[in-house]
């Protein structure tokens, strides 16, 4: 049975695990990723943590997700916003060579969708999306099992509409992108710390705005794309109190009438700690097939 050590590689937490054909996920770890990307030599500190973690451990790939624009090959991580010393590096081949190992990078909301792609039983013809609404607006697009890259790798960058009349920087360099003011970023930004764990049951009358800006991003996609199923999750769709009717009833007003508004189907997703890791092994196996 092949084994797939899959990684998820956060701005604040790394999580990784062992991942079976069936989907198992075991010795499951979940630490800061300063803790591990300690340096300048952002792949050596990488390749020294995956040989400590699996030391003695047989298996048969690596595949890792970061919150990174990739080049169309996967195999270079072109930017990586939240994660210092990471652009322009030649991620697959420096621990393909080192691990001796095939080793598989994506972005990390890709692994996410094909987590939930396989959960929720999804049939893979068609058009899946998936939109993950954590720190910024997570969004990848899935067609017919394939994900989808575009020209320069970058395609499902839905985070970085721009808002007329807003001016808040972004990391990635422009200003007035949507995540900004549809992510938790804007959260953060707008609430102190203590606050935010019950910020949808203390101050739901004052966030109707945000949660139409989060139904307007999917509706913009929807209305491109008319595809066969969304998937709608992240870490703030999951927070208490989130009121999740009301972003579906949006997402719908939204949407073009009478198709593909009167046909469309949402999922909500759970939040599950290690469902990334879990889509990486399932990534990489598809890969190796």
């Amino acid at each position: 049975m092949s084994r797939v050590i899959g990684i998820d590689i956060g701005g604040t937490n790394l999580r990784i695990g062992i991942v079976d054909e069936s989907g198992n996920v075991s010795a499951f770890r979940k630490v800061r990723t300063k803790e591990v990307l300690r340096s300048y030599s952002v792949l050596v500190d990488l390749a020294e943590f995956i040989e400590s973690y699996a030391d003695g451990v047989k298996f048969d790939a690596v595949a890792a997700g970061f919150p990174a624009t990739l080049n169309r090959e996967r195999t270079k991580i072109l930017q990586a916003p939240n994660l210092e010393y990471m652009e322009n590096l030649p991620v697959v081949e420096y621990l393909s060579e080192r691990l001796g190992v095939p080793v598989f990078a994506e972005r990390d909301v890709t692994m996410t969708l094909f987590y939930d792609v396989k959960k929720y039983a999804l049939p893979i013809e068609g058009i899946i999306t998936g939109i993950y609404f954590g720190t910024g607006i997570g969004n990848a697009i899935m067609i017919d099992g394939m994900p989808l890259t575009g020209r320069n790798g970058t395609a499902g960058e839905l985070g970085h509409i721009h808002v007329d009349g807003h001016d808040e920087p972004c990391g990635c360099g422009l200003r007035g992108c949507m995540e900004t003011l549809a992510g938790g970023k804007y959260l953060a930004k707008r609430y102190d710390a203590s606050e935010i764990a019950e910020v949808f049951v203390n101050h739901a009358d004052e966030l109707g705005e945000f949660v139409s800006r989060m139904a307007a991003s999917v509706a913009c996609e929807v209305n491109i794309l008319d595809p066969d199923y969304v998937i709608v999750g992240g870490g703030v769709v999951n927070m208490q109190g989130f009121p999740v009717e009301e972003l579906h009833r949006k997402i719908i007003a939204y949407t073009r009438k009478p198709y593909p508004a009167e046909n469309l189907r949402v999922i909500f997703a759970e939040d599950e700690a290690f469902k990334s890791v879990a889509g990486a092994g399932y990534y990489a196996m598809g890969r190796m097939m």
